[in-house]
């Protein structure tokens, strides 16, 4: 059956509270939570469920979402990727993407990538998507060259991690530019 959540090694659905092991251990990776924002501290099972609760409740708002990523062979949150900064006036959004420690380089975040931007850019009526990324995340930079964004702008020592500061790098990709990125590029396992 077909879905627009759904790839052909993952789909994306909402997140639920059962969801807090994923994230606990995904606080436990001090590297991927540098990559993706920042170290936090440690949070209680509780509060961990009450910040999982008021996620789910913002998954309409304003079309900023946040959705769990799950292998289809073997169903479980193995990532979650969410938009945010939404302006339906200016036509543009982010977006933020993490997949777990064992379940990187496996091309799980690409294909989730690509079910987001498709609904934001076809069903949506956005423009353009935005990101930042640390620019030592080259695994990221690379995904997002992959997906066909641009470098648009390099924030200078605009983020601190790991006791010093590093740069932010900007990239950008239009509605049209990604149709013919992916008319031109064959939906493998990357």
């Amino acid at each position: 059956m077909f879905s627009s959540w759904s790839g052909s090694r993952i789909r994306l659905r909402a997140i639920e509270p059962d969801d807090d092991t994923y994230y606990r251990d995904f606080a436990d990776d001090i590297t991927g939570a540098r990559d993706v924002f920042m170290v936090e501290p440690p949070r209680s099972r509780e509060r961990l469920r009450k910040d999982i609760e008021r996620t789910g409740l913002s998954e309409t708002s304003d079309d900023s979402f946040a959705l769990a990523i799950e292998r289809i062979d073997d169903p479980g949150m193995i990532g979650a990727i969410s938009t945010h900064r939404t302006n339906a006036r200016t036509g543009t959004f982010s977006y933020g993407l993490a997949v777990s420690q064992a379940h990187r380089r496996r091309g799980y975040g690409i294909e989730a990538a690509r079910i987001v931007l498709t609904y934001m850019f076809t069903e949506r009526r956005y423009h353009k998507c935005l990101v930042d990324i640390h620019a030592g995340n080259t695994a990221s930079l690379r995904l997002h060259h992959r997906l066909g964004f641009s470098e648009e702008g390099l924030l200078r020592e605009q983020e601190y991690l790991a006791g010093h500061h590093c740069d932010v790098v900007l990239m950008g990709l239009l509605g049209r530019e990604f149709r013919k990125a992916q008319q031109a590029t064959p939906q493998s396992h990357e």
